[in-house]
């Protein structure tokens, strides 16, 4: 029924439209967070829906600042891959017609107000570098299970005074190390190998060290996927 091929899946949708709730944005139009309305047009991504949730919202954040909470909304829908429409750098062909509110699918076509482009799909790929390197179940889902892991491998850090707060042997199973209950050199070796992936897979350089940038650059990725909270 929709317009096009999926390129990002649903639940890569659910991810942002939760995110955009918990920082106070409405969302519309879509199966599983509200109802949606026939005034859309034939085909449209709004319509369709999957695993209870649908496949297109609407995003509006009502105040003094509406356009620039909507622009960081764009940024934050466009770093998960989905498609967006939105009047950002222009009002040219159908962005002309979201002026105050933005558009998000898991569709195949985005604008911005100057021209249409593809965007970049392919689902929550971040989230799933992540749970591969934590050693968590890879479903692009960052829930408890994952959130638990990344925490703890953070708090194992010299930056966060190397704590355990599930257990050591928790810790090591997370970095791929026997849980024998010491944290020794191989588990701080393995410690920082799985940090370095950790940095791999926010797009940074791998030291393998947890610093302040670090820190931010994690805090950042996980304050749009956290489902656990």
């Amino acid at each position: 029924m929709a317009l096009g091929n999926q390129l990002s899946p649903t639940q890569t949708l659910v991810t942002f439209c939760l995110w955009a709730q918990r920082n106070g944005y409405s969302v519309g139009e879509m199966h599983g967070f509200s109802a949606v309305h026939p005034v859309h047009t034939h085909g449209s991504w709004h319509f369709d829906s999957d695993g209870g949730f649908g496949k297109a919202a609407d995003i509006n954040k009502n105040g003094p600042d509406e356009r620039e909470q909507l622009i960081a909304a764009v940024d934050r829908a466009q770093e998960l891959g989905l498609g967006v429409i939105f009047a950002r750098d222009g009002v040219a062909g159908v962005a002309g017609h979201h002026k105050n509110h933005l558009h998000v699918d898991v569709g195949p076509f985005s604008h911005l107000g100057q021209s249409s482009f593809t965007p970049r799909g392919g689902g929550d790929v971040l989230t799933e570098a992540l749970q591969r390197a934590v050693r968590g179940s890879a479903d692009q889902v960052w829930g408890a299970d994952t959130d638990l892991r990344a925490e703890a491998v953070k708090a194992a850090s010299n930056l966060m005074g190397v704590t355990f707060p599930h257990g050591i042997e928790f810790t090591q199973r997370v970095v791929g190390v026997a849980d024998d209950g010491v944290w020794g050199n191989q588990s701080r070796a393995a410690h920082d190998q799985t940090t370095a992936a950790i940095q791999r897979a926010l797009g940074r350089a791998p030291t393998g060290i947890w610093d302040q940038a670090m820190v931010n650059a994690y805090s950042h990725a996980r304050s749009l996927r956290n489902r656990a909270v």
